[in-house]
């Protein structure tokens, strides 16, 4: 692996009452479940997650707490590890290592009509699961009022479901907490004879894949069965009760009546009747939830690969490479005719290429003011 964590950092262990005091109190928790999945993984028996808030699952659980200090250290608000795991993954400035950034949309119809501008996520994950390449993806389905759900999926057809944006909290690392329970009618079905051998892809946002490469820095488990890390683009996320309670109030929508939402400038939703309606974003303001305003990571710079609308043509999406691990990936989807890249004047590729950079570097800043 890297180096190990600092003497200073060993000689002051911070516990999950340190977190609780120094992140969750303060409304900097960014719901990942990072914390709760691992100790819950180690069968610790301390805490879990309620209504998207880490905490004790009683005082009598408290006191099983080992005070090992790892839920503080794979926290991604808490500043740990930040300047190692940077060193790791070659992170020299804001946007993060870039091997290539291309535009592309998917060439599967099923896909096309349900994915999220060119549905590139999603068919990254069909193309892994038909080529073997994962047993496993932690994914984010919502029911029909449009709440998330955190998943680990077994089968490419269980994707479409995943398939689309949703722009309240999901806590992706949750699912991973259960992977010893995994029901063995799916571990025979699937072919899983070891767990611990298991390949897993992740898709989240900046802020749970900060978490996620802070657990596989430190080696701890469940992290280390996740092969693939699929970051999307992510300018601000909203509490549930207040954005869809909003949307109801000023326009007289409800959760069940919206086929799909996304931002292009404004938040708009599709109605299930395909009827459009737009909302300002200043108008959702106050749905934003308060750990969005104080992150800086708009690309998600810890991933394998980036995936975004910002910057793409119609219908397509933003890819960035970040390592061999993404653009190996990347390219076999290419040559196998799983995505089409959208093609430039060759003479216009490389400024393309730099635009987006620009295009990127501003989302940051303005997200980080």
């Amino acid at each position: 692996m890297t180096e190990s964590i600092s003497k200073k950092e060993k000689d002051d262990v911070k516990t999950f009452k340190d977190l609780e005091k120094k992140v969750i109190q303060e409304r900097l928790c960014c719901a990942c479940g990072a914390c709760v999945a691992y100790c819950e993984s180690q069968s610790f028996d301390v805490i879990e997650i309620d209504g998207y808030t880490p905490k004790f699952k009683s005082k009598e659980n408290e006191d099983n707490c080992t005070e090992c200090g790892l839920c503080y250290y794979i926290c991604p608000q808490s500043g740990t590890l930040e300047d190692l795991i940077a060193q790791d993954l070659d992170i020299q400035d804001e946007l993060g290592h870039v091997n290539d950034i291309i535009a592309a949309k998917t060439t599967k119809e099923a896909i096309e009509k349900v994915g999220q501008d060119g549905g590139i996520v999603t068919t990254i994950l069909y193309y892994l699961f038909e080529k073997n390449l994962i047993d496993a993806a932690v994914v984010s389905e919502h029911d029909e009022e449009l709440h998330t759900i955190p998943k680990l999926i077994f089968d490419k057809e269980d994707l479409l479901k995943s398939a689309g944006t949703r722009y309240s909290i999901s806590s992706q690392i949750i699912p991973l907490k259960d992977l010893y329970n995994i029901p063995l009618e799916i571990q025979e079905e699937k072919g899983i004879y070891d767990i611990d051998q298991m390949r897993v892809a992740f898709v989240g946002t900046p802020c749970q894949v900060k978490a996620l490469r802070k657990m596989q820095y430190l080696s701890i488990k469940p992290a280390h069965v996740i092969k693939y890390v699929i970051s999307l683009f992510c300018f601000e996320n909203f509490d549930y009760s207040t954005l869809y309670g909003t949307i109801e109030k000023n326009k007289g929508i409800k959760p069940s009546e919206m086929k799909k939402t996304f931002i292009k400038k404004n938040f708009y939703i599709q109605k299930t009747d395909d009827e459009m309606i737009e909302i300002g974003i200043k108008d959702l303001d106050p749905a934003v939830r308060s750990h969005c305003k104080l992150c800086d990571d708009f690309t998600g710079r810890y991933s394998d690969i980036s995936v975004g609308s910002t910057g793409a043509p119609e219908g397509y999406s933003v890819t960035i490479t970040r390592n061999n691990t993404g653009q190996k990936l990347i390219d076999s989807l290419l040559s196998g005719n799983y995505i089409d890249q959208y093609i430039h004047p060759r003479d216009e590729e490389s400024a393309w290429k730099e635009k987006r950079k620009e295009i990127f570097k501003k989302m940051i800043s303005r997200k980080a003011k």
